[in-house]
């Protein structure tokens, strides 16, 4: 028994160790093909310079007429010949069933140059006629990933299409499309291939309504994402394709799909209705996953944001991983569907560890205008055991960052966020379990059991325990779809 596990376990090791190698050997090659709606999304989402400051080479096809662009962005003057330049899941399929020859002479060949290929195809795939349409676009795309499961030593990304607009499409073709890409993205489309990931892009700029959401549009008519769409989509492109980088070589697992949450923005003209918090003061507890949460990170920063095993109370708590240079961010934070109101609390309590050295961390809360929250914060050292920090509304100061934008104090009726940075220049990794409301009466019902630490606002920190100076940090907008906004304000 014991030879036939150790057998299993070299088997597993050689699917991934050509991948794992041939990252090693240097920069990792990334190919993305694509049409217009990629090319949106490279240019005004910074997407080759963020993926060229995390060390990868990116390069790019779009349109056989312009061609394959190389890592700094020039253009090479060379195409791919991509069959009839259809990118449609028919076409997909037609490229995945070239034969590979080397020296590469069609479109197949080509792409198996780089280590990483991720392909898309446009919005009018969106335009699907019927289930029968439907379930033929999901042949097409299971034959090209039984192509790719014949090289594990390349990584496939697929980009789900864009959605369609309400001008050029009618609710039912939309409800189909949120279907393909929702399956794209499920178990029974990755299940069993570890080499084969799926960025949600259709997820990001959809509405409820399964279009393209009205802030994302140039008008009802043109389905192409707006620079808004791109400027706020790209940084969660890189950083999609760094963690799936990193946990296939790793042999870790997929990353979560955190960047497929749907979400509403509230407009300025139709602000949030304000809602109360749980009746016994639990923000997050992290039981039932970690939907809500977002990763905001800077250019050359790396920051994971995940649930894990090793809880304070239960059987989950979130855990932060970060690499953040100087003049860097990255952080994690939990974006609110409607603005909460925290009026009836005096603080806020978190369970947190660190990976065993002391770790500085800011705690930010946002509040205000959902499309452009003022930023509140705190900062202090958190060491390598659980220890539960409490902090009175006192002790948030306004980011000196911001100027004298926003409001002028910490509104609790209109908070619309709160987030966890890391400290510039640093590396490492902080957990965090049951953030809860506090009062200063006594803590709320569910509350851990105090050990010793501060449990309510209005008691003494320990020694060890005491804030520090306040730390700057970036914004977290309401969620996924402003999640780069307000550091982008900063100059960042």
């Amino acid at each position: 028994m014991k030879g036939l596990r150790f057998l299993a376990i070299l088997l597993l090791a050689s699917c991934l160790l050509p991948l794992a190698s041939s990252l090693a050997q240097g920069p990792t090659r990334i190919i993305f093909l694509h049409h217009s709606c990629g090319e949106g999304l490279i240019e005004e989402g910074d997407v080759r310079e963020g993926l060229t400051a995390r060390g990868y080479e990116f390069y790019d096809h779009g349109y056989n007429g312009d061609g394959l662009r190389d890592a700094d962005g020039s253009y090479t003057g060379r195409n791919f010949d991509v069959p009839d330049d259809n990118t449609d899941p028919d076409g997909i399929a037609a490229v995945f069933a070239q034969p590979l020859h080397d020296p590469p002479d069609n479109t197949f060949s080509h792409l198996m140059q780089y280590d990483v290929i991720a392909f898309k195809s446009c919005f009018p795939t969106s335009n699907i006629g019927d289930d029968a349409q439907l379930n033929e676009f999901k042949g097409y795309y299971l034959s090209a990933r039984d192509r790719m499961d014949q090289y594990p030593d390349k990584l496939f990304i697929v980009v789900t299409q864009p959605p369609q607009v309400p001008g050029s499409s009618d609710s039912d073709e939309a409800r189909r499309a949120r279907a393909l890409a929702d399956w794209l993205k499920s178990e029974e489309f990755l299940g069993g291939h570890p080499n084969v990931f799926t960025f949600d892009f259709f997820g990001l700029l959809a509405g409820p309504d399964n279009f393209l959401r009205p802030e994302y549009r140039y008008d009802d008519y043109d389905g192409h994402p707006n620079e808004r769409a791109n400027r706020e989509i790209g940084p969660l492109f890189v950083a999609f394709i760094d963690e799936a980088i990193r946990s296939y070589s790793g042999g870790g697992p997929r990353p979560t799909p955190r960047v497929a949450v749907e979400t509403v923005v509230p407009s300025l003209e139709s602000p949030a209705a304000t809602a109360p918090p749980s009746a016994d003061g639990v923000l997050d507890d992290f039981e039932s996953g970690i939907d809500a949460w977002y990763v905001d990170v800077g250019e050359g920063a790396t920051t994971g944001c995940d649930a894990d095993a090793e809880a304070h109370g239960g059987a989950t708590a979130l855990r932060m991983r970060y690499d953040i240079p100087s003049d860097g961010w990255g952080g994690c934070g939990h974006a609110f569907d409607s603005r909460q109101d925290w009026s009836g609390a005096d603080g806020l309590s978190l369970w947190m560890r660190s990976d065993g050295e002391d770790r500085w961390v800011t705690l930010v809360v946002f509040a205000g205008n959902p499309d452009d929250p003022t930023p509140f914060e705190v900062g202090f050292d958190v060491g390598g055991d659980w220890v539960r920090y409490t902090f009175q509304w006192t002790d948030f100061v306004k980011a000196d960052w911001v100027g004298d934008a926003g409001l002028p104090a910490l509104d609790l009726a209109q908070v619309v966020s709160y987030a966890l940075y890391a400290d510039e220049g640093a590396a490492g990794a902080i957990w965090v379990d049951d953030v809860t409301l506090v009062t200063a009466e006594e803590p709320p019902a569910g509350a851990p059991a105090p050990t010793g630490e501060p449990v309510a606002p209005t008691e003494e920190l320990g020694e060890d325990d005491q804030h520090g100076p306040i730390c700057g940090a970036a914004a977290l907008p309401l969620g996924v779809l402003g999640v780069f906004l307000v550091a982008r304000r900063r100059g960042k």
